[in-house]
């Protein structure tokens, strides 16, 4: 009888699946279609490593992802840039094209490369400069600033906001959560917590407001506060002047291969 019961239990615990850090409560999580805007300007930005991270084309050539994603904890050093590749519109181990990383920019400068250690949320993006002009195959996504002020604003008007990205346990499909709640800010505003179910792989991931028919990237999942049961993510508010004030990216010699 105790034989039975065992066998009982160990077989209701191999059908249930572990929870996933990130999900919170029932999985939100649906497949999008790629081919469509704005999911098509996401991808994934994948390192010779074997390791993923998401990221998203706010320019013809320049993806936003983690700075996370480009720190090499195994050498304690940042990746170089031909180690990366971002395949736009992947799905399924398609995509609407794939461009090789010919430089990126660290949100602290050089003085962060310099530093030689992985970033804090308050500086944890990046963008990636593209050997590839992508335009004919993906509209980009602009930027918006978020604050406190800004998200009730947002609110008023209307707007929605929603998280994509390729979940670790879901690699190679995009999936978002729409009408996910954003619930605190810190650091300034330069931070803050979402109720968007985002896990593993989603580092890199827009967090977008949807408002009148336009989307704009107002924040980026960087991680998950495991003891809230809450996503972090960088907003606006830290990128998106930054990005405005980059010089256009220099011309690309053909001639880059991967490393």
């Amino acid at each position: 009888m105790l034989a039975l019961l065992v066998l009982a239990i160990l077989q209701t615990h191999a059908g249930e699946r572990l929870p996933i850090p990130g999900i919170k409560g029932e999985d939100d999580r649906t497949l999008v279609k790629t081919t469509d805007y704005p999911w098509s300007a996401i991808g994934r930005v994948n390192s010779v490593l074997g390791g993923f991270c998401t990221g998203a084309l706010v320019g013809p050539r320049r993806v936003l992802t983690a700075a996370h994603c480009l720190w090499n904890r195994r050498t304690g050093d940042w990746l170089p840039a031909c180690a990366l590749h971002f395949l736009a519109g992947y799905q399924r181990s398609s995509y609407l094209e794939h461009s090789l990383v010919a430089s990126y920019q660290l949100s602290g400068g050089e003085e962060m490369r310099r530093r030689g250690k992985s970033p804090n949320p308050t500086e944890d993006w990046a963008v990636l400069t593209l050997a590839e002009d992508l335009s004919s195959v993906a509209d980009f996504l602009p930027t918006a600033p978020l604050d406190p002020i800004l998200l009730g604003t947002y609110q008023q008007q209307g707007g929605v906001f929603l998280q994509a990205g390729y979940s670790r346990d879901r690699p190679h499909i995009l999936t978002q959560h729409d009408a996910c709640t954003l619930t605190g800010f810190g650091a300034k505003g330069h931070v803050v917590l979402h109720q968007c179910d985002a896990t593993f792989g989603d580092s890199g991931s827009p967090i977008l407001l949807r408002r009148d028919g336009k989307y704009h990237i107002v924040g980026m999942h960087i991680a998950t506060d495991n003891k809230r049961g809450k996503g972090i993510a960088v907003t606006g508010a830290a990128f998106h002047d930054w990005l405005l004030d980059l010089d256009p990216p220099a011309v690309v010699a053909t001639d880059i291969k991967p490393c």
